[in-house]
């Protein structure tokens, strides 16, 4: 078994670099990575607000965002886009809803 990568040219992600994963060949996987300055939101990362007193969930979520690689599989829908792939600047972002690269 083997992995090789295929950059996706143009970029589905505005901001980002993208690459195939392909196993012996067949396509797997989609690797997503920020632009340096950026970070990447996806919502499968994105946090609920909890209530302090009563210990629910409010409705609201904190958006969380990404400086490390996103992986998703060759199947994903880009125009549906259902977890919310984007990149924003980094600056553009509260430094606590960046999560992920070390920082």
């Amino acid at each position: 078994m083997a992995y090789t990568y295929e950059d996706v040219i143009p970029t589905l992600i505005e901001n980002t670099t993208m690459q195939k994963r392909l196993l012996d060949g067949v396509h797997r996987t989609y690797l997503i990575t920020p632009n340096e300055g950026y970070v990447l939101h996806d919502k499968r990362m994105d946090e609920p607000v909890i209530d302090r007193e009563t210990g629910e969930e409010t409705g609201e979520v904190v958006k969380v965002y990404r400086t490390s690689t996103a992986t998703c599989p060759a199947s994903y829908d880009f125009t549906e886009n259902p977890w919310e792939f984007y990149a924003v600047p980094e600056d553009s972002v509260p430094a606590d809803n960046i999560h992920g690269g070390g920082k």
